[in-house]
């Protein structure tokens, strides 16, 4: 493996482990609070992406299970840009309403919509790079665009809600909804950087997204920390 894959490697395993770090950290905070749970799967699904994405990357013996754990990793993300927009129902309606078919239906039918096209039309794995012990997946430029699309329009949408509640709250809950406010512009800078990176296929870009993910991760738990 070359010097600026194993970097890319490394740097995608710190971010799981800064992912799964403050997602448990949330957690503790507050079990029974729906805003922590669904800001605890955000982070945990986005680790558990990272540590799949890690793990089909070194993987040198066995080239059939690479794209089904791409995939997995996929999955992953898009289950994690739902979860983002269920802490903005967690945070502006009551729980039971947003565990309403509405609400929480509603972005499992657009989840179903960011998912269905890794199947309907699968990525692939460069044999010529992966008998250079090089694991390279290519997906249809079409879907990567479709699929990222997505998830940067609900970062931004999740950041114009979360500014349209802040101006209804006070005290202490307002200055924590501003700090989930800056990580998640952080992360959706994160989010654009990856997306630039994948369709110019540069991985020091890849890995300075991952280090832009890492901050906005660690400013949305400074919200969380606010007493």
């Amino acid at each position: 493996m070359d010097p600026l894959n194993l970097l890319k490697i490394v740097t995608t395993i710190t971010t799981a482990i800064i992912a799964l770090i403050i997602g448990l950290r949330i957690l503790s905070l507050n079990r029974r609070d729906l805003l922590n749970v669904w800001f605890t799967l955000y982070f945990m699904t986005s680790s558990l992406g990272f540590i799949f994405y890690a793990v089909y990357h070194l993987i040198f013996n066995n080239a059939n299970i690479i794209i089904p754990l791409m995939i997995t990793a996929q999955i992953l993300f898009n289950l994690n840009s739902i979860s983002l927009i269920m802490t903005v129902f967690a945070l502006e309606k009551y729980s039971q309403i947003a565990m309403s078919v509405k609400y929480f239906g509603t972005m499992t039918v657009v989840f179903f919509v960011m998912t269905i096209g890794y199947f309907l039309f699968p990525p692939y794995l460069d044999m010529g790079d992966y008998a250079l012990d090089i694991v390279n997946t290519h997906t249809p430029p079409g879907l990567f665009i479709f699929v990222n699309a997505i998830r940067l329009l609900l970062a931004v949408y999740a950041v114009l809600r979360y500014i349209i509640i802040t101006k209804k709250l006070e005290g202490k809950t307002k200055k924590k909804v501003k700090w989930f406010i800056l990580g998640v512009l952080v992360l959706i800078m994160g989010l654009f950087t990856n997306l630039l990176g994948g369709l110019l296929s540069l991985i020091v870009v890849e890995v300075v997204a991952l280090i832009i993910v890492d901050i906005g991760a660690i400013l949305v738990l400074k919200g969380f920390l606010i007493k």
